[in-house]
């Protein structure tokens, strides 16, 4: 670490909140941006709300401090008051302290005991857009609050700061935007047996297989991409493997899938820790959200080497140019997901090109290093 940064932040204590380490991209982040700042010898602290959580083990084995709230549930006051108390006793403890929070819970009670444990910096983030359902609207007016106890709010997409910009009059020299990063060396295939993977996923060599890495929720448009698949002609061998953990609708896309008579087609693999081998071992990549912030799922089947059909909505935009590292297409247009998907099967010269593409951009704009570098030089920035 170069020595103005010392000079900076080596007296001063970033603790990052976070609703929970339940899988997911936010939480994901919050984790890869915890253990950069750990490898540049700056104080961190990972405060989760609620304890457990799958990438629990992963904080642990990475060795970061984590403190966890153990909140049962908002409604239950004595688990919440317990630990929002824990937080502001953290914050006096690690003062001078920055708090740096990263979800729309988190950042009401991140902000609200910075300020009242007098931290010296207040951070949030806002991750996703509002609209369909992002911030349910009990939630809008503890959002505004946050916004206005926070120092700087740091969002992912130049579609939330526009969206911040009309919708909460937020003023945008409050706003700052750092994309995602993803670690690159993960998404190396030297590493991997290819071959391996696609043999516990049954494929063939003439299988052609699409992967979504998402949690299973309404906003990320599974319904349509099953509709879609189906229409997809028998002739290509077409796979589809379908990530995430349930948010709600599981059982109701599992239901769908029998209906349609897809089993043998269409695989739900779960949470799995193992993205980089499952990706790696994939043709194709498909997100038919219908709201994005910026998707980490994109990034990494960019990082794989897939040709990739995303909807146009939020950041996809801003990370998938059309035609040129990937396909984008209309959001619930389930005929427009099929035409797409199809032409990549069709057209093997037009997915080697979106594969080349994809995979310059992100090595080019969206590693981790940068995306560290960016956070560090807002704390440096704090703590001047």
């Amino acid at each position: 670490m170069n020595s103005s940064l010392k000079n900076y932040l080596n007296d001063t204590n970033i603790i990052i909140v976070i609703d929970s380490l339940d899988g997911g991209g936010a939480e994901s982040q919050a984790i890869k941006l915890a253990n950069g700042l750990k490898k540049e010898n700056i104080n961190i602290t990972l405060f989760p709300l609620r304890s457990g959580g799958v990438l629990t083990k992963h904080a642990k084995d990475l060795d970061i401090e984590l403190i966890e709230g153990n909140l049962q549930s908002s409604r239950n006051i004595k688990s919440f008051v317990r630990g929002f108390l824990l937080l502001c006793k953290t914050i006096r403890l690690k003062n001078p302290a920055i708090v740096h929070s990263f979800l729309p819970f988190s950042n009401f009670i991140g902000s609200l005991a910075g300020l009242i444990s007098r931290a010296k910096y207040i951070i949030t983030s806002r991750r996703g857009l509002i609209k369909l359902n992002y911030l349910k609207k009990r939630w809008r007016l503890l959002d505004k609050i946050s916004n206005f106890l926070s120092d700087k709010i740091i969002v992912n997409s130049e579609a939330i700061i526009d969206e911040m910009i009309s919708v909460d009059s937020v003023d945008l020299d409050k706003v700052i935007c750092i994309r995602n990063g993803i670690n690159l060396e993960k998404f190396n295939i030297k590493d991997y047996c290819v071959s391996d993977m696609r043999s516990e996923l049954s494929l063939s060599n003439s299988d052609f297989a699409w992967a979504k890495v998402a949690n299973f929720s309404t906003i990320k448009g599974h319904k349509d991409l099953i509709n879609a698949f189906k229409n997809i002609n028998t002739k290509y061998n077409s796979k589809l493997f379908l990530i995430g953990k349930d948010n709600g609708t599981l059982n109701e896309l599992k239901d769908l899938v029998i209906k349609q008579n897809l089993e043998s087609k269409i695989k739900f693999l779960g949470f799995r820790e193992d993205i980089a081998e499952i990706l790696l071992a994939m043709d194709g990549y498909i997100c038919a959200s219908h709201t994005e912030g910026f998707s980490n799922a994109i990034l990494e089947a960019m990082a794989s080497g897939l040709p990739i059909v995303a909807t146009k909505v939020g950041g996809n935009s801003e990370i998938i140019k059309n035609k040129k590292n990937g396909l984008l297409v209309k959001s619930k247009d389930v005929n427009a997901i099929t035409r797409a998907m199809t032409k990549i099967m069709e057209d093997s010269h037009l997915s080697q090109k979106l594969s080349k593409d994809a995979l310059k951009t992100v090595n080019q704009k969206y590693n981790t290093k940068k995306m560290i570098n960016s956070y560090i030089d807002v704390y440096k920035k704090a703590v001047k």
